[in-house]
């Protein structure tokens, strides 16, 4: 393939990196290597040409302690209740839209006592509608523990639909504040043909209903449920998102924190909340003047339920272990092999064996094991494949101890034989006593 598409190795560089090396080539006078490195991200070393990639996250240094600001903020509020707990005017949806029905994991667990006591249900897979709005980043939801039937759509059926509009919604409306009576379609069938337009389209539309009325309307609500079938023990879900960016607020002050919160809650009346019934999600935010911050590390000491391990010895580490990871130019490849040939880095490095000859693949492969001592463990190749989980003896500790079953097996570098090395699986700790001093490993961890 011919230029910007053709078959190149990949070298990966920081900032620093890329522009160290651009000031070399530009102080050597070498104009054209210098723009081709910088417009064309091109470099050509060992006589063959790569492709440059820029990770300019790579080699970027946290900020001192000293340095950096701690803000919390709040993004979501979500609460249960049964009532409609409102300061505001809510905009009802005589017709509600299945777009505003939760579908989506919030992470929020109920448990139902109809039809039969059941614990941890995620509460998008109880049908559910939207009632209505009050303000821009509130809604709020009726949820029918009773229509709840495992593996099904939380979506509600069309004559339940019906049933809920003609027998509970409207009737209730009207009952607490007759004025609305001519602005309600008299039934659901009306409703649909009042907000379809003559495309077929439905556009759904909201009418106001009166705060000092909210109280006693979803008192009303719930008991028209409880007098129909499958309705009972009906609840609403208030859900206010987006409120990211309103309530910025230090974390050490406690002033700052009530009026953060009372800021987000303020179109709820507290007196008719019960607050172990709400969750607030609060996001911590890190900031530094004058720079972006991003996340360079990620935990993970989660990323293994258990493993099973070896200290590989020198010839095995050198021989077999990174012999399988970088085999030399011209080298066999094990029938069957797996894994291996779907990794990206595995085909350059074979492009790259079969490009260069045997003096510059061999010095090639040679500063390519430093990079590979560095590491403190990699998954154990002794197999057809990078990944072998099946149990083995003696030979292999098992981590945490006392787990069974198979597991991933791990081949621990021998420089770090003479150490004491401390392996982190899930929460539990097991130590390889050496002689000399501690030596952490964590997954994907190297010096």
């Amino acid at each position: 393939m011919e230029y910007p598409d053709e078959t190149l190795s990949d070298i990966q560089v920081s900032l620093t990196e890329f522009v160290s090396v651009a000031q070399h080539l530009l102080k050597q006078d070498e104009l054209e290597h210098f723009l081709r490195f910088v417009l064309a991200g091109r470099l050509r070393r060992h006589d063959m040409m790569a492709r440059i990639f820029i990770n300019a996250r790579q080699g970027a240094l946290a900020p001192p302690l000293s340095q950096y600001q701690l803000y919390r903020d709040i993004d979501s509020v979500i609460g249960i209740t049964r009532n409609l707990p409102f300061k505001l005017p809510m905009s009802i949806f005589p017709l509600a839209s299945f777009r505003d029905t939760l579908t989506k994991d919030n992470h929020i667990k109920y448990t139902l006592s109809y039809p039969q006591n059941v614990t941890g249900v995620p509460l998008h897979k109880i049908p559910n509608m939207a009632l209505g709005k009050v303000g821009r980043r509130d809604i709020t939801r009726i949820f029918f523990p009773g229509l709840y039937e495992p593996h099904q759509s939380s979506a509600i059926p069309p004559e339940m639909m019906t049933l809920i509009y003609e027998k509970c919604l409207r009737p209730a409306i009207v009952s607490l504040n007759p004025i609305d009576q001519s602005r309600w379609p008299i039934t659901y069938s009306a409703a649909m043909t009042l907000y379809r337009d003559q495309n077929g389209q439905f556009h759904f539309g909201s009418l106001d209903f009166p705060t000092h009325l909210l109280d006693l309307l979803g008192c009303k609500l719930l008991e028209l449920f409880q007098s129909q079938d499958k309705l009972q023990d009906a609840f609403f879900v208030h859900e206010l998102r987006g409120t990211k960016g309103i309530s910025h607020h230090d974390p050490n002050n406690s002033e700052q924190r009530s009026a953060a919160l009372a800021g987000v809650l303020h179109l709820f009346d507290m007196k008719l909340i019960q607050p172990q019934d709400w969750f607030v999600d609060v996001a911590l935010e890190i900031r530094q003047e004058g720079h972006v911050l991003q996340w360079l590390t990620k935990d993970l000491s989660g990323l293994f339920r258990c493993i099973q391990f070896r200290i590989a010895s020198d010839s095995e580490w050198n021989d077999l272990v990174f012999g399988r990871y970088f085999p030399a130019k011209g080298a066999s490849t094990v029938k069957g092999l797996q894994q291996f040939p779907s990794a990206s880095y595995y085909r350059q490095w074979l492009a790259l064996m079969e490009k260069l000859d045997e003096e510059k693949a061999t010095s090639t492969r040679t500063l390519q094991r430093t990079w590979f001592d560095k590491f403190y463990w990699v998954p154990y190749p002794s197999s057809d494949r990078m990944w072998f989980t099946k149990k083995g003896g003696r030979e292999w500790t098992i981590l945490p101890p006392g787990e069974s079953g198979n597991c991933p097996r791990l081949a621990i570098n021998p420089k770090f034989n003479s150490k004491s090395i401390a392996m982190v699986v899930g929460n539990r700790q097991a130590d390889v006593v050496g002689q000399d001093s501690s030596t952490i490993i964590s997954p994907l961890a190297a010096p």
